[in-house]
């Protein structure tokens, strides 16, 4: 899936890489260099200008989201890699289902909120050019000039009400809001995917774990990471309580497919996410380096610490899960 989209969606690179380029705007310091995907192979973004910097990263201002992670390029060039990282372990886009297989084969019509980059959607729309495709995000850093003639972009927040009537799409993607929503805000988010899903439609959620395993440095930058969360008000542990949450908003025939980042192995997927946790470790700089107490310019030391000892006895591992629920039929 995906070939043509990857042709200009992709970096080439080299898929047996160990090794991570960790470049940091205050610092010489490198790691060894690995290719990544990034955004200089895209169209140019389209983005605003409300934004704060914070240690020269680019943040939202919105006043309503507890999202804490950057929205520049660089961010955007992690989410495209850690699109590719996903869609390699679970095979796929979607969860492997008849029922959605066969929505996509006839042409339906699909959103995906909070869709960053836009990596995911415009690689389901290139797979499927008869489905008609939609991103929103209250980030608008879409790509504006070359994507494929079935997907459109907006800006929306669905904490502010989805801007689509009622019954409007056959399946709903969400994925890793575990960082952008409070406790109480996954009910709503969920009832709004209800609302706008058709009878019979399929909201899919992809979400992750703490890092719960590792030695016990590893432990330690997990706890900050939920130190940091319960600060603000938000759920380190949804991937285990969505299933609930989507009984909860009336959603029926719910499934969960739970599998292991094993970040310590050498071959090429587990690469990729031990590659994409460093660098939310990077861009999640401004708040973590307070929680560990770690000073700015000691902070890619840090990083390069991290890439060793999550490959440390014992490894450590990240859990990532794709949830599903259906709409009732009328």
């Amino acid at each position: 899936m995906g070939a043509k989209f990857s042709t200009y969606r992709r970096r080439s690179h080299n898929s047996h890489s160990h090794n991570f380029h960790l470049h940091n705007s205050n610092s010489n310091s490198q790691s060894p260099q690995s290719t990544r995907p990034s955004n200089e192979s895209l169209s140019p973004i389209q983005s605003t200008d409300s934004s704060i910097v914070r240690q020269g990263r680019h943040f939202h201002n919105t006043q309503q989201s507890t999202y804490w992670l950057p929205n520049d390029e660089e961010e955007m060039d992690r989410l495209v890699g850690q699109h590719f990282a996903l869609k390699s372990l679970f095979n796929g886009n979607f969860l492997d289902d008849p029922e959605i297989s066969a929505l996509f084969e006839n042409g339906c019509e699909i959103l995906d909120v909070g869709c960053g980059p836009g990596t995911w959607i415009m690689d389901v729309a290139t797979d499927f050019p008869a489905c008609q495709c939609t991103g929103i995000d209250m980030s608008e850093v879409f790509p504006n000039i070359i994507r494929p003639s079935n997907v459109s972009f907006q800006g929306g927040n669905v904490l502010e009400r989805l801007p689509f009537p009622d019954n409007t799409f056959d399946l709903v993607n969400i994925r890793l809001f575990i960082l952008a929503l409070r406790k109480e805000e996954w009910l709503q988010v969920v009832k709004e995917i209800f609302r706008v899903l058709k009878p019979g439609g399929f909201i899919q959620s992809t979400e992750c774990s703490m890092l719960d395993v590792g030695n016990e440095f590893v432990l330690h930058v997990g706890a900050a990471i939920i130190e940091e969360m319960i600060d603000r008000g938000q759920e380190p542990r949804i991937l285990g309580l969505f299933p609930d949450v989507l009984k909860e908003a009336q959603f029926e025939r719910i499934t969960q497919d739970n599998r292991v980042a094993h970040l310590s192995k050498p071959d090429h997927i587990n690469r990729e996410f031990l590659w994409d946790m460093i660098n939310i470790f990077k861009s999640a700089q401004a708040f973590l380096s307070k929680k560990l107490d770690i000073p700015e310019e000691k902070y890619p030391g840090f990083l390069q610490q991290a890439y060793k000892e999550c490959q440390k006895s014992p490894g450590a591992e990240w859990v990532l899960g794709i949830t599903v629920g259906r709409k009732p039929q009328l």
